[in-house]
């Protein structure tokens, strides 16, 4: 049972916007609907587009499949819900790993698609901005505490803690709200740091000097 606890906990966790929690369901899909419209808006402008037509294209795109993921996201949670109601604790965590599973599948499918119609209308660069604009900079943000905490990294390890946060951005893009991208990138953040004490470094001591450096520097 306590596996099935941590799954509904996660998938309310991921399927909930981050808005004040009360104790209301009215009007529920016309707040998601407003915020993947909104959302879809701020992205694209940030992506600054020349090009008025495919910066609609993009737009539209955006907004159908930020849609298209909070239906996935409610569908879970409801029938992780209906799975709590469920009598028999193992009957419970089998329906609850099914709906799980078969929301994960279809996270996966969703964004292939998504990728797909992206390298349609933009070019590569352009789509890795999107990814970086779509997980509020979480990658650049990490690599860059890497590279202050750890100066001396050689350029196999930068890429290997690249590649690592690059595994986190892509989970993130599947994320409800900013918090759970925000948690892909601490979760990553670990295998990172293990790789990097693996190879010897020292990453309390390279914190503590950071933070020296930091307060010399204030």
């Amino acid at each position: 049972m306590k596996q099935y606890t941590s799954l509904l906990l996660l998938a309310l966790g991921m399927s909930q916007p981050s808005i004040s929690q009360k104790h209301t369901t009215v009007n529920t899909e016309i707040v998601s609907t407003n915020d993947s419209e909104t959302r879809a808006n701020e992205l694209t402008h940030q992506l600054n587009l020349a090009d008025a037509s495919k910066r609609q294209q993009v737009q539209t795109l955006l907004t159908d499949h930020l849609k298209a993921l909070q239906v996935i996201f409610d569908d879970r949670r409801k029938k992780m819900q209906d799975a709590g109601q469920t009598a028999n604790k193992e009957l419970a965590d089998s329906r609850a790993r099914t709906a799980w599973d078969a929301a994960n599948g279809q996270l996966n499918k969703l964004y292939a698609a998504f990728l797909g119609k992206l390298s349609i209308l933009l070019t590569p660069e352009q789509t890795e901005k999107l990814k970086d604009l779509m997980t509020e900079g979480g990658l650049q943000r990490e690599y860059n505490h890497y590279l202050a905490l750890l100066p001396n990294l050689s350029e196999q390890q930068k890429s290997q803690v690249i590649a690592y946060l690059k595994e986190a951005r892509e989970n993130a893009m599947n994320a409800a709200t900013a918090q759970n991208r925000a948690k892909w990138f601490i979760k990553f953040r670990g295998r990172a740091n293990n790789y990097l004490a693996a190879a010897g470094y020292d990453l309390r001591k390279a914190t503590e000097e950071l933070e020296a450096r930091k307060n010399k520097n204030q």
